[in-house]
């Protein structure tokens, strides 16, 4: 009777010590996730803003591209007119 006993709280006891560590693995996997997660989360927020910071840079090149492009061939319509002129006045 009394090993019955002691069999029997020892396996209560085992149980317990079995739950306790499962409980504990589960928590600790949990925070491995949410760190993970958050560690994510941090890293896509970051790539975010610098894919915003390099579009905006793009965009600012391209303008001034656009610009320059403007005043060049502003300024071959000039000179082009300027040529095309003076090859077609007359001499005095």
């Amino acid at each position: 009777m009394e090993i019955m006993l002691l069999l029997l709280v020892s396996f209560v006891l085992a149980a317990l010590l079995i739950q306790g560590a499962v409980e504990v693995s589960a928590w600790i996997v949990n925070k491995v996730h949410r760190h993970r997660a958050n560690k994510r989360a941090r890293i896509e927020a970051e790539l975010d803003r610098k894919q915003a910071e390099l579009r905006a840079a793009i965009y600012s090149l391209a303008s001034q591209l656009g610009a320059e492009a403007h005043e060049a061939r502003k300024a071959l319509i000039r000179e082009s007119y300027l040529a095309s002129r003076d090859e077609f006045l007359p001499p005095r």
